[in-house]
């Protein structure tokens, strides 16, 4: 099996100068093919990218080797002459991906195929706290080996990418998940918190925005954000990391970072009612987003974002939570500019679809034969199959979304 090292010296064969080059213009190649809605031929692959036809020539010969890009045979056309010219189109089946997303009691798994289509996912319980375990056991159920795996873990991860802190997940801190699950799936693996995933999934899927303010509103309150189009980690991986304060506390009743509620754990019940006109389920809601607006307000001050979105499950309960948070945060802002805030796109898979993406991008050398190829991020729009099923993916010379 082709390494990433590998699959990257294909399609950059010298280390002179001319590597730069040659690699852009290999992903000028990747992305015209991405986006095209059917096999091209050298001649529409220069006239799209404007690159000679020498140099397409030369690009196909090292991704072809690497393993991304394949020839398309051509069909017979009656009363065509001579010899047809040559197609060539991206191959589906060069790189199995696999995003993962590590919940306290859950493991979530997505395997898509090398154009991000998705292939199959499955959710497997996390038995007896061992959560490399059920990475092993999700994986297995997909019937997939991933060359390339992204990771969403609940915690916060040091320079050297071990989980230095988790309130969900006390087995794994401490360790290199990187590393070990590396070595459990035999490929390459790159991790980030999950809440930050998230955000990255709504920079690129959700409302045009650079900058965003992520608030992911569940059992816990977290916070991400995204400045200049990519993820804000600080010096130390700790930017949005205000759980980590002493002392911080959201709400007066929250404990330990978790959300509590008059109807107990569960906001769920309680914004239903506040939905449906009850005055003390609407007072409660309306106290809830006074106490939370202040932090989010100095964050707002601080990376001046152009969206606060508010993702998670209560986020689904649309205005009856955005309007009075909405309210309560532009209420403290004496700045004309003020963030708009939106519900996130992705409610439910939004970790999951950050990992994937970020996957992706990690993998660009060994997935698309070149380093620094885009995620294919519409690709995930399409809908996620139910768990344990899988879809058939299509033949390289069918039409295909652009990217």
């Amino acid at each position: 099996m082709m390494t990433a090292d590998d699959a990257a010296s294909a399609a950059r064969p010298d280390s002179g100068p001319g590597t730069a080059v040659r690699q852009g213009n290999a992903r000028d190649c990747v992305l015209t093919l991405r986006g095209a809605s059917g096999a091209l031929t050298i001649g529409e692959l220069s006239a799209a990218t404007g690159l000679s036809r020498p140099t397409v020539e030369s690009v196909l010969q090292d991704l072809i080797a690497a393993g991304p890009i394949a020839p398309v045979p051509a069909a017979d056309v009656a009363g065509r002459r001579g010899r047809p010219a040559r197609r060539f189109a991206l191959d589906p089946d060069a790189a199995t991906v696999a995003a993962l997303d590590l919940g306290e009691r859950t493991v979530s798994c997505l395997i898509t195929d090398a154009l991000g289509a998705v292939l199959s996912r499955s959710t497997v319980a996390v038995e007896s706290g061992d959560h490399l375990a059920a990475i092993g056991r999700a994986i297995g159920r997909t019937g997939s080996r991933p060359d390339v795996v992204g990771l969403a873990v609940p915690g916060i991860l040091a320079a050297d990418g071990r989980l230095t802190r988790s309130l969900a997940m006390d087995d794994l801190v401490g360790r290199d998940l990187a590393a070990e699950v590396s070595g459990l799936l035999d490929c390459s693996v790159v991790v980030e918190n999950d809440i930050k995933l998230a955000a990255l999934a709504e920079r690129h899927l959700g409302p045009p925005a650079n900058s965003i303010a992520y608030v992911q509103i569940g059992h816990r309150l977290s916070v991400a954000l995204i400045v200049d189009g990519a993820i804000l980690q600080g010096s130390h991986r700790l930017a949005g990391e205000l759980g980590s304060q002493r002392g911080m506390r959201w709400t007066s009743t929250s404990g330990r970072g978790r959300l509590t509620w008059s109807t107990g754990d569960e906001a769920k019940p309680l914004l239903e009612r506040a939905a449906a006109g009850e005055e003390i389920a609407r007072r409660e809601i309306e106290q809830f987003c006074a106490e939370i607006a202040p932090r989010l307000a100095t964050v707002a001050l601080t990376v001046d974002p152009e969206l606060v979105v508010v993702g998670g499950g209560l986020s689904r309960q649309g205005e009856t939570l955005l309007d009075p948070l909405r309210r309560s945060l532009h209420h403290l802002l004496m700045t004309p500019e003020r963030p708009e805030v939106v519900a996130a796109r992705l409610t439910t898979d939004g970790s999951l679809i950050g990992a994937l993406g970020r996957a992706f991008e990690h993998g660009s050398a060994r997935i698309a034969g070149v380093p620094g190829v885009p995620a294919p991020w519409p690709q995930f729009l399409a809908p996620i199959p139910s768990d344990g099923a899988t879809t058939t993916t299509p033949n390289p010379s069918e039409a295909r979304p652009a990217p």
